[in-house]
Parts: structure tokens; sequence; C-alpha cells
């Protein structure tokens, strides 16, 4: 399509099986985005749709963890509140082109003084009683009401969708957190390890030094440095470590008291990011459908608007019946019904109804820009992240080499300072490279495990068509 592809269209069909009205299409023509068949930045291999993007990191702990956040996570509960409180909206609203049924009961006591027949004063009291039912029903023949109704559905549905991105994220940011902190670990073990063999050189150099082996008082000075530096390095990755556990704690729900456990290592993405990925896939993208039911219920409150300027039409009926006697409020021969109809028409109100259309329309137009935007900023999203797939992976494997070559040349240096054929500074420049090569690469590896959730985030899910969980309640219509 030049306007817009047929996955935005098959957007607005696919939710109409819902039975609810999805005006939005007739401003999709005129403002659309245009979007490809597939996604462009993707690996060559071709390889099988899979379910469950939990599964690819292969991390028993993971699944346990998500588990957790989902039951215990304080925001997501907050969340689902906002979505009873949206059904609780809708109700509301949905009630208005509905009767209203109301029930009335009056009575009172009446006391007279004076006979005038007897020409006496006498006291005598009546109990009058009066019970009543009063009907009353706005004829929706425009579909004013319905269109009201219409758009409190669609605002339900919003907030249901936004409940599924709370969810998603939620599952993601824990499982990034999780990562996060692994890596963290892994940092605090490679620091301890290296300052351990800064620690040892040292010995080996002021060993040298007190055997009175020449120049060494510098190499003793440049040494102690270099532990120095590592304990500092070292603190600072534990620093990071408490800050991981306190923030992973919290997402589950926990008491942030930094006492989690970390045993595992950082899982290895063995998967690759299947070919031909269909950007219909976007349809699941709880932003998407969040905008998408916020279209539909500006336009359907558009349509209020207009119909508003048409007469309305409200029926009466009442039904009741009165009695001295509270006995005799059953008597089938005292009820008294009566049916009424009234028309309203407006004329002229200071030009409230027609401001209102223009601002109806507004919404409308704010809504569509909203929109498109929201599906352009998805597209370009996921092209990154499959992008940055290949990327981070080019990156690793050349780090990974780089990683290799410098813990050797490491190796060699110390063997030749011992032989005296290098002074202290080489040595220290090889330990320096190996650490920093060996450090960033896990740095990398957890990048490539966040751009992997970010993309499944991004996605709306796996990369096969499941949709996305919902709140398990169905809503009247």
């Amino acid at each position: 399509m030049n306007q817009i592809s047929s996955v935005l269209c098959s957007l607005l069909f696919v939710m109409a099986g819902s039975g609810c009205v999805r005006p939005a299409g007739s401003h999709l023509d005129q403002h659309g985005v245009q979007s490809p068949d597939q996604f462009g930045g993707q690996a060559s291999e071709t390889v099988p749709f899979e379910d469950g993007w939990v599964a690819d990191f292969k991390d028993d702990s993971l699944e346990t963890l998500i588990t957790e956040a989902l039951e215990h996570n304080y925001n997501l509960q907050a969340a689902a509140a906002r979505v009873e409180a949206a059904h609780a909206s809708f109700q509301s609203a949905n009630a208005g082109w509905k009767p209203t049924l109301n029930l009335s009961q009056n009575d009172s006591r009446t006391k007279t003084v004076f006979n005038p027949f007897a020409g006496t004063l006498q006291s005598r009291y009546i109990n009058r009683f009066d019970l009543g039912v009063n009907l009353s029903w706005e004829l929706d023949v425009w579909g004013r009401l319905r269109s009201q109704s219409r758009a409190a559905l669609a605002d339900l549905e919003a907030a249901e969708t936004v409940y599924m991105s709370a969810y998603l994220s939620l599952a993601a940011n824990t499982a990034g957190a999780w990562f996060n902190l692994v890596e963290s670990e892994l940092q605090v073990r490679l620091n301890e390890e290296t300052l351990e063999s800064f620690e040892a050189n040292l010995q080996v150099v002021e060993e040298s030094f007190r055997r009175g082996i020449p120049n060494r008082a510098l190499d003793v000075r440049l040494t102690r440095a270099n532990v120095e530096s590592a304990r500092s390095n070292l603190a600072l990755r534990k620093r990071q470590r408490d800050a991981a556990k306190r923030a992973l704690e919290t997402i589950l729900g926990r008491y942030p008291s930094a006492e989690m456990e970390v045993t595992s290592d950082l899982p290895s993405l063995e998967n690759t990011v299947p070919t031909g990925l269909p950007s219909e896939l976007l349809l699941r993208r709880p932003d998407i459908l969040t905008a998408e039911r916020q279209l539909a219920a500006a336009t359907e409150r558009l349509k209020a608007s207009k119909r508003s300027l048409l007469p309305s039409i409200r029926l009466t009926s009442s039904a009741g019946t009165t009695s001295n006697e509270l006995a005799d409020l059953l008597d089938p021969e005292r009820l008294a019904m009566s049916l009424a109809g009234s028309l309203s028409q407006p004329l002229y109100q200071g030009g409230r109804l027609r401001a209102n259309i223009r601002l109806s329309d507004a919404r409308v137009k704010e809504a569509m820009a909203q929109f498109s935007q929201t599906v352009l900023t998805a597209f370009q999203e996921v092209e990154t992240l499959l992008a940055a797939e290949n990327f981070l992976l080019e990156q690793e494997t050349a780090l990974r080499v780089s990683t290799t070559e410098s813990i050797e040349a490491e190796t060699l240096a110390k063997e030749q300072y011992e032989r005296g054929l290098v002074d202290i500074i080489t040595v220290l420049e090889s330990e320096r490279r190996a650490f920093n090569a060996r450090s960033s690469l896990l740095n990398l590896s957890n990048l490539r495990l966040q751009n992997r959730l970010d993309l499944y985030l991004a996605l709306g899910g796996h990369f096969s068509e499941e949709w996305p969980v919902d709140t398990g309640e169905e809503v009247e219509h």
C-alpha cells in the first residue's frame, strides 16, 4: 500500500473480532506510515521459529525469578488495580444508554383539630402512604450514547494494553537485572583474581629488589601502584554488585538487603534471529495496541459530539399507589400508571456544542499522529536492535581473539621480565591489556543478552506469533 502497509490495516481488522467498533481505519489512508513486509537488518542464517524467549537463555534461575517478580512486584500490582478501575469506569459509562429504574416511598401524617358539623374541636390523625416506581430511558436514536459507550470501552482496552506492556516489561527488566547482577559478580571475581596476580608479581619484584638487582626500585614503585589501582577497581566492582543485588531484589518485591546469591555464569546466545521475521509481529506490541485504542476512543467521541446537535427523545414511565392504610398499598385496584415522552432539540448554547466538535476533531488528529509516530518508532527500534545483533556478534568475536592474545602476551612478558629481557613497563602494560580485554568481554556478553531482551520487548514477545498475556478478565461490550 502507498499510504500504509497491510500490517496496520490488519491490526484494525484483527481487533474487530472482539465485537468492538474500530473506527480508526478511515484515518489510516490519510495519515499512514509506510512500512516494509519484512525487517531488513537480520541474521543471514535461516532457523525455525521457537516459542518462549525465556528458554532461549538456558538459565535455570531466570524463569524462577521472573515468576517471583510477576507475583510480587508492586508496580505490576498497581497496573492491575488501574485495569480494575478502568473496568469500573467503563461499566459506569456503559450504563448511559440503558434505562434507569427508581423506587420511591413517602409517608405523611396529618392532624385534624376542628369538626364543623359537630361544632367541637376533635383530634384526628390521617396517615398517608405513597409507593411508586419511576422508569426513565433516553432512546438512542442517533447512536450518541452508544458512541460514548464505545469510547469508554476503547479506553478500557487501552488500559488493558498498558497492563500488557507493564507485564512484558517487568519480565524483561527482571531478566536484564539478573544478567547485570551476574556480570557484576563475574567482574568482582575477575578483579579479585587480578589483584591476587598483581600482589604475587609485587612479591617477585620486591624479592629481586632485596637481592640487589639494579634498577628494581622503580619497578617496585610501579608494581605497587598497579596493585593499589587493582584494589580500587575491586572496591568499585563490589559497590556495583551491591547496587545490582538491591535493584533486582526491589523488582522481585523483596526487601533490598543485598543478600542474593549468584552462582551461575552469563548464558550464551546459541540461537540466532530467524530471517524473514514478518513485520506483523509488531501487532502484538502493547504501545501500538494502546495508541490504536486511544484513536478509536477519540473517533467515537467525535461521533458523539456531532450527534449531540440532533434531537434527543426520552421516555418516562411511572407506576404507584397511594393509600391511607399501609395494607392497601398492595391493592391492585389502587395502582396508577403513566407513560410520557419528551423530545429535546438544542437550538442555541453559545457555541458550546460546535466547540466540543472542534475539540473532539482535534483530539482525533492528535491520536492519529501519535499512532503513526508509535508505529514508526516501533519499526526504528526493531531495525536498530536487529542490526545490533550482528554488530555485537562481530565485536564479541574480535574481542575473544583479542582476549586470548592479551593473556598470552601477559604470560610471555612475565617470563621475559624474569630473564631480564624486558622492563617492568612492558609487564604492567601486558597485564593491563589482558585485564581490560577480559573485563570488556564480560560486559559485551551482557550487552548481547540485553540487546536480545530489548528485541523481544520491541517485537512484543518471541519470534513466534504468540500474542501477549492478557489480564484474564472479560469485558462486557
